[in-house]
């Protein structure tokens, strides 16, 4: 239930707001001067830091703390502020401060008692008179007058004190003589002026007047304060002896006295009643701390009563920590909802914007007229220049409006643009608004991860379904404050309900914003309202409200100056208003006219005259550093960091501390107190990155503060100013003494620093900066001040310092590095890294070059998986090391990052990567996405390559620029896969009235788009369909438009995008539907009353539509839509034989069956459109093409277009189309431009894809497997007869073996033959860069596969032994140092391994499907077998020990196969056979440890008793288990070392069963609950139920249960490890998760590059079989094991001394050569290196021969010998029909007759002619030879070659069988770029 409170809030209606909504914790600290030195200084060196450190670990809080005595000189300052300073910092800690913000520390003095500063007239003449006349003290009277002025500025007039250094100008000397004398003659003189005004103060009864200032303090932080108990403490120290020693030397530092020797008996009197009087009224006992010390002659110091301030420092912490504890768990109890945090922030800025707000009511009324307007939907923008008062409007407007609409229900939303975290991106913006309005008025909502989804969520839903009753206000100030990508303003909606107001403001002239709304809005000066400038007039009325607010005036010059100078400025901005009366609001009467102010012409010199004013009170340098770090840094800085930097700015404590050095090197916090409290009104506090800091209100302010303070630094001061906030983030002085040089000679003789060279060594005590720290819930809370902050300053070093500190602390680090993908995009990161890499290494050190390669090489590696680790940043240890490991001692700083994911990375993902197990970079795969979880069945481009739009269960678009996901849509769940996508522009939706514009041309919309624009990808809508659904889905997921089919589609296809228009023909239909989506309603039905149905409608973008429907029967229908009808144009039979049909823009391809020795007809449809009559068959004019030799085998399976064929360049070779048959793929082209041809490229292939703009290169894929090729066509030498010959020339390019996954399809780059995409069945994208892939096949090693999937897998020491899914391919590994194949064996086809058993890494045995036991040694799988013995029954096998097989037969029978060792030799002996007397067919069998001897456990068939099976003997056991389940007995499973048995039946019921010798035979069954897949080692049952998805843990032995593990989705494998320590379960979608049993922790969550067929783990490793077919090999790395970091130093990847000939030389050559390689498209000439293995070499044919014949029908006899080739025939279609129409020998040539088919020709019998032979020998032995070739064994010989470039390394190697050329997998990362 809400909060009425929270309600109010939300609904913008709150009337109770708080100041500021804080994170702080502000700890004022009052204590008299020189007597609490001792405790405050270690306060500061001991305290404060834990302080800080626990409130920003525990809750993220910034701990703060005010000493306004620590530090200062002189109890005085020269204008006499302390006591305001003071006073206004108390109530700063009182409002910002969440916990404590109140200590008092007290001892035996009272505290100063300075003379008043200020006034009142009418009392001071007053006292003065009584001075004068009563106490005749003329000479007190004449200081009265000398010091104190009066002001009749000050309303009521007041006397001023005078600054001392007006009267004694050497207060303020540099000379520190002459400032202790002046400070001493001052002392005179307050204690003069302090005497005669209390004692004349005393005469007239005005006591009251003059309080001193630490009981001020007391007064306004303890006694006046309502929750003193909750937020102050108290401290008493009481020195016992302290008037015993009065006359000691230091004790007037610790009493208030009188004289030398005399205490002060008023100071003292005072004292004693705030002690024990006022203090203890205020604070409860527990709140007041006492102590008792004795005096020292050396006072109170940490050597002689380091007791006491041990207890105190203690006392101190422990107080205000609980006080901490206490108030801020039940401050976040109350509210600590994010999004109410961001209301009140804008809430509480629009309360402090209002409090200022004068006039405008000019602006008011129009935004009111605009509001009550009900007719107008569109949205207002108010405009205005910077300073104009733009701000102020819209906040004044959402306090108007509830008098606007009175007696309505009224909401209001407000945004500050760019003022909080949340409102910096139009993103956040969009949602956290979305998320306000759903909380106001529960609607649902859902957080889209685009901003198009969510503004069309908020239009289209939201916004809608506020109730009619309702009435909304949405506000949007400042869109020039986001991120440029909002300047579009795409993201505001067109329009809103009548009951939705918005309103937006901007500056005019900044990124086009205003341009932009206007062509949005289509201008209307109704809906832009301009706020001017003032004019001069409302000046002075301005000024007269403000000075009266402020209780000021001005004298009767300086209003007529004003007054001039303002009439003087034709436009008066509010902001400029604003800070001239800043300046003037300080004037004294008496003080002179500045007349520099005449030359203020903006805002900008405001601002430069009031830093200068400033510079001149403050401290020079002081205020020049701090203004130049609070700017520097991104949104602002932190309290405690600008303190700290400055701190660690010599510069600044040396111009602080000119007269004596403070025992502990910190500046001051009252100096930066000051300076903030000057600046109030222009800084503001916010919260960034998860703290508070402060910032310049308003933009002016930054740019003004920027040129001043930091463009204007010279190297030097840049230099120290960068290098100290980075010092600061990187802790380089945490807990250090940092050098101090002192200068001044003075200072240096003072402190006999003359040894040092006036060089001291100076702890700063800078607040500590950890990455990462644990809060109060032990979440992982990241430093994001240091992760964003440390980049941008240390980029602005020089290069020699920059790069190596940030190699070493930012990019090379681990903590940051993962801390940082933690909590910032990818994107952000990777500017990070371009911003050094880029850096100009020209005249840098060696050491700089080093790190930009080694950074390049990050950089590349982070793009195969940057995105991925956003979602899984746990992973970041296992990505980085299983591709880089190899460079382990070879690059210096991977090499550090290497050993620190080893030390670190456990504690956030306990599995180690032993070796390389991933492809290093620079293999050709530049990019992978993994955001799909089922196969991508659909690829494409749009918007001019620039988006990549993907259909798998879902639809993503990526942004190829930038990798970002722009639209991600969840489509409706289906029991079938989707087919197609297809995207359209969103105005058919919304826009149908349009329709009828341009109403047969849609090439505008087409997705494919120049405009070079995401926003238009967020407005598309996308038609997809599977085979019996169709849908029609926005951008945010809604369905605008569904139907369904029982029988399913044979066409689903868009005909108009425009307009909107798609058919659908369902199987063995005779109808065709034409829907519009747009109005989701049937526009047309086509219903053909023909015997034949439909077999498919195509459909081409003419002059007019026109669609195809082609039959059954061989019937070719054709109609063209004409306003909203399909009229019939004409009928084509083209014969039973017809096979495949595809259109090509204006022509039809047709193909037949192997009966017709035609390749394919071409058909024109031209013709069709070009007339308005209905066409007869052989009016249309088809083209017949045969090839010799022809295009085969026939059926043809498939024919494919070329990608974006409309795009094709005028090369002089274009294609056609692809053919695709069983055994090869065939291209069909223009040749030379001489004829129509066909290469032909042998092989199967399921996937096939060209782009038109790069035809030379083809690429197909079957399976894993990608093969790029290369092709062209070639002029040969004349032959005999004179005539040019012509050649076909293709290469295999590359071949790329993806291995994990099928290869779904293939989308090659348009402006780069080299780049192209593939998605793939397990949902991965990748991008690839085909001409690396080549370079790396040279010289990368692949990584060993088997030939099927590992189906089992069994480990014996250092060796696991796998059987793939087809139980054919039994592989020996080697996989604790590097997964290597030892050997492997293929059994024959008919051959099949029914169970296999590994004897001590010795030997396998394996029982086939035959029948036959056999035992091969694991070294040598692929020799004879060691022994053979045919058993004639199906069989079990076991081992019982490390020398003895043990075989069960389902007839009873028992064997032992025995090994025996002598020498070298191995051999092995049937040793014994026994025979069970129970039925066993079912071969329910295990093995146990009984009475420590290993048993064999058999269960009878009937499930009544079982037989234990010893090396001694047979015991039988009555047992029944049909009392435990009525369902089958699945499996009986057991752990070899123990004596429990498990049971698991049909039902998913699981029991155990603990057999027991010992007692008469008897067993104990336990049941347990239901499981889906349960593991048991050691004792340790581990089972997962679904369902629930819960991991359930128990103590078999123990019967312990242990509280069930909450799994985050389904479980889909559950392994232990050997000892039952630690379990592991694969949880979709395939994240591998680990689990310490002992405690239930988690210590891992890997999400794993590809499916899992199944895994395994001993007591150090586990062992996962990957879909790719490989295994996987991780350590197990307890953080808590002592002995891990040892474990891992011995493994030998991380061997330093590294082979400097080892291959992992190429592998680092291939990556820096991959660096340097740009995306040219290499387009050379075909390569032919004699080196080149023998698949690679090109291949070269001469040209078929082309026939072509005219024809009038196709369902006639077509005969080849009317077939002609005459350059006539060529040229005529070359001219009209292949687009070439500059062609010779086409004037003279028509149809004859003789060319036709007689009319009697119409015999529904075709007879084919025999084809007469072609004397080509040369192209038949070619094409022989051409289908003959082999793959396999040119993958052989790849293989060879790399196993002996490998050779030594510790890499994966590759298998004797192992068929790959090139081995790429999928990786784990989600974005694919090709620029």
């Amino acid at each position: 239930m809400k909060s009425s409170y929270y309600l109010d809030i939300l609904r913008g209606r709150a009337q109770q707001l708080p100041d500021v909504r804080s994170k702080i914790v502000r700890v004022f600290v009052s204590s008299t001067f020189t007597d609490t030195l001792t405790e405050r200084d270690s306060l500061i060196e001991n305290i404060f830091p834990k302080l800080k450190d626990y409130c920003r670990e525990k809750y993220g809080l910034e701990f703060q703390y005010a000493d306004m005595r620590w530090g200062i000189q002189t109890e005085s300052a020269n204008n006499h502020g302390e006591v305001a300073t003071c006073l206004k910092e108390i109530e700063l800690c009182k409002k910002y401060s969440v916990a404590t913000n109140f200590v008092v520390l007290l001892s035996h003095r009272y505290g100063s008692r300075p003379i008043p500063a200020q006034i009142r007239a009418s009392l001071f003449e007053l006292l003065k008179e009584i001075v004068l006349n009563e106490q005749n003290e003329y000479h007190d009277a004449e200081l009265l007058t000398q010091w104190y002025q009066l002001d009749t500025n000050c309303i009521p007039p007041a006397y001023i004190l005078q600054n001392i250094s007006s009267i004694m100008p050497h207060f303020l000397s540099k000379d520190t003589d002459e400032v202790k004398q002046a400070d001493k003659e001052w002392k005179v003189i307050n204690n003069r002026l302090r005497l005669c005004l209390r004692q004349a103060a005393e005469t007239c009864l005005q006591r009251g007047q003059i309080t001193e200032i630490t009981e001020k303090e007391i007064i306004n932080g303890i006694l006046s304060a309502k929750d003193a108990n909750e937020r102050t403490l108290c401290f008493l120290r009481e020195i016992v002896d302290i008037k015993n020693h009065l006359s000691d030397e230091k004790a007037r530092k610790y009493i208030d006295m009188s004289s030398e020797t005399v205490i002060d008996q008023e100071a003292e009197k005072l004292l004693d009643r705030l002690k024990g009087v006022r203090i203890p009224a205020a604070l409860k006992s527990q709140n007041i701390y006492k102590y008792k010390v004795d005096w020292s002659p050396n006072g109170i110091n940490r050597q002689e009563h380091s007791q006491y301030i041990e207890k105190f420092n203690n006392d101190f912490y422990t107080a205000v920590k609980e006080q901490i504890d206490r108030c801020v768990q039940s401050r976040y109890t109350i509210g600590s909802d994010s999004l109410q945090h961001e209301v009140l922030e804008h809430a509480i800025q629009c309360k402090t914007y209002v409090a200022k707000f004068h006039g405008r009511i000019d602006d008011l009324s129009k935004l009111e007229k605009f509001v009550k307007n009900s007719f107008e939907y569109r949205p207002c923008v108010v405009y205005g220049e910077s300073g104009c008062g733009k701000t102020s409007v819209i906040a004044k407007t959402a306090t108007e409006i509830f008098k606007w609409w009175s007696n309505r229900s009224v909401s209001v939303i407000l945004r500050f643009l760019g003022t909080t975290p949340v409102s910096s991106t139009i993103y956040k913006t969009l949602l956290s608004i979305s998320t306000q309005i759903s909380e106001l008025y529960n609607l649902p909502m859902t957080a889209y991860p685009t901003v198009n989804q969510l503004r069309d969520q908020l239009e289209l839903n939201l916004l809608t379904q506020i109730p009619d009753n309702e009435y909304l206000l949405i506000l949007l100030d400042s869109i020039d404050q986001l991120h440029t990508d909002a300047y579009d303003c795409k993201w505001l909606p067109v329009e809103f309900p009548s009951n939705v107001k918005c309103i937006v403001s901007t500056l005019p002239d900044h990124g086009g914003i205003l341009e932009n709304l206007k062509h949005i809005l289509i201008e209307n000066e109704n809906l832009f309202i301009h706020v001017p400038p003032f004019e001069s007039s409302t000046v002075e009325i301005v000024y007269n409200d403000w000075l009266e607010m402020k209780q000021r005036s001005l004298s009767t010059d300086q209003r007529l100056f004003i007054n001039n100078l303002m009439k003087k400025k034709n436009q008066i901005l509010p902001l400029f208003m604003k800070l001239m009366f800043d300046i003037i609001s300080y004037w004294h009467s008496y003080d002179s006219i500045d007349e520099t102010l005449n030359q203020l012409n903006d805002v900008d010199d405001c601002i430069r005259y009031l830093f200068e004013r400033l510079q001149m009170i403050h401290n020079n340098v002081l205020f020049s550093r701090a203004l130049c770090y609070m700017t520097a840094c991104r949104s602002g800085i932190s309290q405690n960091e600008l303190e700290d930097v400055l701190s660690l700015d010599d510069d600044v404590l040396k111009s602080v501390f000119q007269h004596y050095i403070p025992p502990v090197r910190r500046l001051p916090g009252i100096l930066w107190t000051r300076i903030r409290n000057d600046l109030d009104e222009y800084i503001t506090e916010k919260e960034v990155d998860d703290a508070p800091v402060i910032y310049w209100y308003h933009r002016r302010f930054i740019e003004v503060a920027r040129e001043k303070y930091i463009s204007n630094l010279n190297d030097t001061d840049r230099k120290i100013v960068f290098q100290n906030v980075v010092d600061l983030f990187k802790e380089t002085w945490k807990g250090k003494n940092k050098p101090f040089k002192i200068d001044d000679p003075k200072l240096v003789n003072k402190y006999k620093l003359d040894e040092s060279a006036g060089e001291i060594q100076a702890n700063r005590f800078t607040t500590s900066q950890p990455v990462e720290f644990i809060d109060v819930d032990g979440r992982i809370q990241y430093n994001k001040r240091k992760l964003n902050e440390l980049p941008q300053f240390l980029i602005k070093l020089a290069p020699d310092i920059a790069i190596p500190i940030a190699s070493e602390e930012i990019f090379f680090n681990y903590s940051f590095m993962h801390a940082k993908f933690s909590c910032s995009s990818f994107m952000d990161i990777q500017n990070d890294i371009d911003q050094f890499e880029s850096v100009s290494s020209y005249k840098s050190s060696d050491e700089v070059r080093m790190s930009q390669k080694e950074l390049s090489i990050l950089r590349m590696t982070y793009l195969l998986f940057g995105l991925l680790l956003n979602e899984y940043p746990d992973n970041f240890a296992f990505e980085l090391t299983s591709r880089l490991v190899t460079l382990y001692g070879l690059k210096t700083y991977i090499t550090n990052l290497l050993k620190q994911c080893d030390e670190q990375s456990p504690r956030h993902c306990a599995l180690i990567v032993p070796y390389c197990q991933v492809q290093p970079p620079g293999n050709g795969l530049i990019y992978s996405m993994n955001k799909h979880t089922m196969p991508v069945v659909d690829l494409d481009f749009a918007n001019n390559q620039m988006a990549a739009i993907s259909l798998s269960n879902k639809i993503i678009v990526i942004n190829m620029r930038t990798g970002n996901t722009a639209v991600d849509i969840k489509l409706p769940k289906l029991n079938e896969p989707y087919l197609n996508s297809t995207t359209l522009p969103k105005m058919i939706i919304r826009h149908t009235k349009e329709n009828n514009t341009n109403y047969d041309s849609d090439s505008s919309d087409s997705s494919d788009s120049d405009e070079d624009d995401e926003e238009k990808l967020k407005q598309y809508v996308f038609f997809v369909n599977s085979f019996h659904h169709v849908y029609l889905v926005s951008s945010h997921g809604d369905i605008k438009f569904q139907r369904t089919s029982t029988k399913g589609y044979s066409t689903v296809d868009i005909l108009n995008n425009k307009r909107g228009l798609c058919i659908l023909v369902e199987q063995n239909s005779n109808t065709v539907e034409c829907w519009s989506l747009g109005e989701n309603k049937l526009f047309f039905k086509i219903v053909l009353s023909l015997p034949s149905s439909i077999k498919t409608v195509l459909h081409s973008k003419l002059s007019s539509l026109l669609i195809s429907i082609i039959l059954y029967d061989g019937t070719i229908l054709f109609y063209t839509l004409n306003d909203s009808t399909f009229i019939h144009r004409g009928t084509i039979n083209a014969g039973k034989h017809l096979d495949l049909v595809i259109v090509d823009n204006d022509k039809l391809i047709c193909t037949f069956d192997s009966t017709i020795p035609i390749d394919f007809a071409h058909i024109d449809l031209n013709s069709i459109i070009n007339t308005e009559k209905i066409l007869s068959d052989k009016e249309i004019i088809k083209t017949l093409i045969a090839f010799n030799p022809p295009i085969n085998p026939k059926p043809i399976e498939r024919i494919v277009l070329p990608d974006d064929k409309e795009d094709a360049s005028s090369d002089s070779m274009k294609i056609y189309f692809m053919v695709l048959t069983k055994e090869c793929l065939c291209v069909v082209h223009t040749c030379m431009k001489q004829d129509i041809s066909y290469v032909r490229i042998p092989g199967q292939c399921d996937v096939v894809s060209v782009h038109a703009k790069r035809p030379h290169f083809i690429y197909t894929a079957r399976g894993g497997i990608i093969n790029m090729y290369k092709w062209k066509c070639t002029e040969g030498e004349d032959n005999k007869h004179g005539k040019c010959n012509f050649y076909h020339e293709h290469q295999l390019y590359v071949s790329i073996d993806i291995s994990s996954s099928s290869v779904l399809t293939i989308k090659p780059s348009g402006d780069s033959a080299s780049l192209f995409l593939c998605s793939m069945q397990n949902g991965v994208i990748n991008a690839y860069h085909g001409f690396a892939a080549r370079e790396a096949f040279k010289k990368l090693p692949p990584l060993p596969r088997t030939t099927e999937l590992i189906g089992t897998i069994q480990l014996s020491g250092t060796k696991a032994i796998t059987l793939d899914i087809s139980k054919q391919e039994l592989t020996s590994w080697l996989y604790q140092h590097s997964t290597s194949i030892e050997s492997k064996r293929h059994f024959p086809n008919s051959t099949k391994i029914d169970d296999y058993a590994v004897l001590s890494e010795r030997a396998v045995l394996i029982i086939t499907n035959t029948y036959w036991a056999e035992i091969y040694e694991l070294n040598s799988l692929n020799k004879e077998p060691l022994f053979r013995l045919h058993l004639r029954y199906p069989t079990r096998v076991f081992t019982i020990n490390e020398d003895t097989f043990i075989l069960i037969t389902n007839d009873g029978s028992i064997r032992c196969i025995t090994q025996q060792i002598n020498k070298n030799n191995i051999k092995f002996n049937q040793t014994s056979n026994k025979q069970l007397n129970i039925k066993c067919s079912k071969l329910f069998t295990s093995i146990l440890t009984l009475h420590s001897k290993a048993s064999l456990i058999i269960l009878a068939d009937d499930q009544h008793s079982l037989a234990i099976w010893t090396s001694n003997e047979i015991i039988y056991m009555d047992i029944d288990l049909s009392q435990y389940s009525s369902t089958h007995l699945i499996r009986m499973t057991s752990e070899k070392n123990q004596e429990i048995l498990l049971f698991y039946f049909e039902n998913k019921s699981l029991y155990s069963c603990r057999i027991q010798l010992s007692n008469k035979n008897s067993y104990q069954i336990t049941p347990f609950d239901t499981a889906d897949i349960y593991t048991l080692k050691n004792n340790c049952l581990a089972t997962a139920i679904n369902g629930e998805n819960q991991l359930n843990l128990h103590n078999i032995n123990l019967c312990i249960c242990h509280e069930p593990i909450q799994l985050e989705n389904e479980c889909e494998q559950l392994c232990l490890n050997e000892s039952g320590d630690y379990v592991f379960a694969l949880v979709k979608p395939r994240v591998l998760c680990m689990y310490r049993v002992k405690d239930r922790r988690q210590l891992a969550r890997l999400f794993v590059y590809d499916y899992v067929t199944t895994m395994i783990a001993n007591n150090d490793f586990i062992i996962l079989a990957m879909n790719d077919r490989r295994l996987l090999t991780l350590m197990i790395a307890d953080p808590d094991d002592p002995t891990l970091q040892s474990k891992i130093q011995a493994l030998p990847s991380r061997n330093l001394k590294r082979d400097s000939h080892s291959a992992a030389k190429n592998i680092v050559e291939q990556m820096e050569n991959f660096m340097d390689m740009s995306s040219d498209d290499y387009d050379s000439d075909i390569e032919n290196d004699d080196k080149e293995l023998d698949a690679y070499k090109a291949r070269k044919m001469i040209q078929p021969i082309t026939s072509y014949r005219y024809v009038h029908r196709l369902n006639a006899k077509l005969s080849l010998s009317k077939m002609k080739s005459g350059k006539s025939y060529r040229a005529y279609f070359l001219k009209y029909y292949a687009g070439f129409p500059y062609q010779s020998g086409t004037s003279d040539f028509t149809i004859s007759d003789s060319d036709k088919d007689n009319d009697d020709d119409d015999d529904d019998d075709i007879v084919i002619e025999n084809q007469s032979p072609i004397n080509n020998t040369s192209i038949e032995q070619q094409q022989q030879q051409q289908q003959q070739h082999n793959l396999d064994d040119i993958r052989e010989k790849t293989l060879e070659y790399n196993r002996q470039q490998i050779k030594g390394i510790q890499l994966a190697n590759a298998g004797a069988n192992n068929l790959k050329v090139v081995n790429n997998y999928s990786v784990t990362s989600n974005t694919c770029i090709i620029v």
